[in-house]
């Protein structure tokens, strides 16, 4: 029977780990751990009913911890475990005999066997399967998605004994009305999170390359979309701009892992080719349909609406909005507005200051395109000349 006195501690209180957090403290005696002392302070006051912490020592009595911390890749798009590093070394300075580590971040097949357990066991002086033990249950959140909730989408458990994972799964399904279901292996549970992103990121390559295809023709992608889905085995895939901390990072960490293991992934590495170029494509249309409005004699007045990675979310992690105004700039009189994200945020982490509400009410704009669809922007009364949607420049 399942323990219901267990005290959990969800370390990472980000887009994963926080709802989780939540909802297990409905259910158990919970903490929530982060290393970011201002998001600390934001959710002790946002929710001042849960224990929320970023000292390590305060989840020492724990016995069974959730790691949902980020899994990031670099400038050169290399992937940067050193956050999941840093955890494991924290948590085998806290973590007692009998203790469950469970990893939610995404990793490559293979990482919480070769990285995180080698770590916990040489720091902690512990060993796997007899002292502590460790499972992998993939995350499976669509940040602003109303519909597939933590609660209601099927969740992967793993362990690293089948005892293990079964108090895992109990876990789990205590909280959560979808079903949980057992992978044979942590490995295998990894490659099945790898495998949802690597196919979401190769199907939309093909959209995209459809779309350039169709614009050939003279027909519209979307129309052929629509009736392609009229077969029952077609997937509805559109093309767009592939940003965001799962679909347009995840591949990158399978890529490097198969090349250690001397496999070529040429469709994989292709279908990240043509996502990243994407950006590029969408920044020349609009300059090229700015000069067409303006013609030789002036340099076009643009307005970016939209600088998340997508719709009705404020997150603008590997936002390729970014890419577009950095193409852009230098080019044009540009400007950039999107009422949902933190512009000082966004001038840290890429450099752009985003237009207030009120600078863009005042100009006429010779373009201007709405590059991220949030519904706070459709009642938006811009004076432009010609307004289009990202989608007629895809």
């Amino acid at each position: 029977m399942l323990k219901t006195d267990r005290k959990i501690a969800v370390i990472g209180l980000g887009y994963v780990g926080f709802p989780l957090f939540k909802d297990l403290s409905d259910k158990y005696s919970c903490w929530g751990l982060d290393s970011d002392p201002i998001k600390i302070a934001h959710l002790k006051k946002e929710c001042p009913h849960l224990k929320i912490t970023s000292n390590l020592t305060e989840v020492r009595d724990c016995d069974f911890y959730v790691v949902a911390v980020p899994t990031p890749i670099d400038n050169n798009n290399n992937p940067d475990v050193t956050p999941l590093k840093n955890v494991c070394r924290d948590l085998a300075n806290v973590i007692s005999r009998g203790d469950i580590i469970v990893f939610e971040s995404t990793v490559y097949p293979g990482a919480t066997e070769e990285l995180c357990i080698p770590i916990l066991e040489t720091l902690s002086g512990l060993k796997i399967n007899k002292d502590f033990y460790v499972g992998y249950s993939p995350e499976r959140i669509n940040v602003g998605d109303k519909i597939h909730q933590l609660h209601n989408t099927p969740k992967i458990v793993s362990a690293t004994n089948d005892k293990i994972c079964d108090l895992i799964k109990g876990v789990y399904e205590s909280i959560l009305s979808a079903e949980v279901h057992k992978a044979s292996s942590i490995k295998v549970a990894e490659a099945a999170k790898m495998y949802e992103n690597v196919q979401r990121d190769v199907l939309i390559a093909l959209a995209n390359q459809y779309s350039d295809y169709c614009r050939g023709e003279g027909i519209d992608v979307y129309e052929v979309t629509k009736c392609a889905s009229t077969k029952w085995n077609f997937s509805n895939v559109k093309p767009g701009l592939v940003g965001g901390h799962c679909i347009g990072v995840d591949p990158y960490y399978l890529l490097e892992r198969a090349s250690t293991k001397g496999i070529p992934m040429p469709l994989v590495e292709m279908a990240r080719q043509i996502n990243e170029t994407k950006s590029g494509q969408v920044a020349q249309r609009i300059l090229d349909m700015g000069n067409s409005i303006c013609g030789p004699q002036r340099i076009p007045n643009i307005l970016l609406l939209g600088f998340s990675y997508k719709p009705n979310t404020n997150d603008i992690r590997n936002t390729k909005v970014a890419d577009v105004v950095k193409r852009l700039q230098g080019k044009c009189n540009l400007d950039c507005y999107d009422p949902l994200v933190d512009s000082q945020l966004v001038r840290l982490t890429y450099g752009v200051s985003l237009c207030p509400l009120e600078r863009i009410m005042d100009r006429h704009y010779d373009l201007s395109v709405v590059m991220v669809p949030h519904e706070a922007l459709s009642n938006l009364d811009i004076e432009s000349t010609v307004h289009i949607d990202i989608k007629d420049l895809l």
